[in-house]
């Protein structure tokens, strides 16, 4: 590889890394229902203010749960019959009125259908500091290239370098990833780790450019990497 490709690999890798947190999360539901929904709903916990929304979506069309979004009182006034019930079942309780664009609509049934809060909290990744020994020293095989990504593609540390034990470690066309888990913390840079990045691009766009075991091994590495090289921290919840 010549200096001048190895550079500009870098680059692109290092630009992706260094991004906010907030640059790499996507908008999506999950925000929506939080923000409109959970305050008076839950999703597999019981009643609140208003029923229990797990299989609404099995319960009620999509028509209908449009129209109740938009505007509940709309539809109990016009004498629905399963409205009707509701809105006496729940103590007659005015359910607000939601000025959604009818995308925001839809895709706020579709994460309902999809499974809603109980689905994304399966898929959350594991937290790093729940990694064992082996699993750091995976994560810095993997970072170093020892152990090739089963994708194939380049390490980390074919443009990073990390400190470890007080000495460089990898390459320095890239940044110094030593203390990327503090920038990110877990969940973005979990996040940062399955996305594409140039020196580790593939071929299908909706594959990561590592699996879901090797990205948590490398960030519990990072994590360790990024304690190791700070002050002693006060003990408290894990970072």
């Amino acid at each position: 590889m010549t200096p001048i490709r190895a550079q500009f690999r870098a680059v692109i890798c290092g630009a992706a890394l260094l991004l906010p947190a907030t640059a790499l999360a996507a908008t999506d539901s999950a925000a929506l229902f939080a923000k409109k929904c959970s305050g008076c709903h839950t999703y597999g916990k019981g009643d609140r203010v208003g029923p229990d929304l797990k299989g609404v979506t099995d319960r009620r069309s999509r028509a209908w749960l449009t129209s109740w979004i938009r505007s509940s009182q709309k539809v109990v006034e016009a004498g629905d019959p399963i409205a009707t019930t509701l809105f006496d079942k729940y103590k007659r309780e005015r359910m607000p009125d939601q000025n959604l664009p009818a995308e925001d609509i839809a895709a706020l049934v579709d994460y309902l259908a999809a499974g809603g809060p109980a689905a994304a909290d399966a898929s959350r990744p594991r937290h790093a500091s729940t990694a064992t020994l082996a699993d750091i020293a995976l994560g810095r095989e993997l970072f170093l290239g020892s152990i090739a990504a089963k994708n194939g593609g380049a390490s980390c540390g074919s443009c990073h370098v990390v400190q470890v034990d007080g000495a460089s470690t990898g390459a320095t066309f890239g940044s110094d990833l030593t203390h990327v888990y503090s920038r990110f913390q877990d969940a973005a840079l979990s996040l940062a780790l399955r996305r594409p990045c140039f020196p580790r691009a593939f071929d299908k766009d909706t594959a990561g450019p590592l699996t879901a075991d090797e990205a948590f091994a490398v960030k519990a590495f990072l994590r360790q990497a990024d304690r190791a090289a700070s002050p002693q921290r006060p003990k408290g919840r894990p970072r």
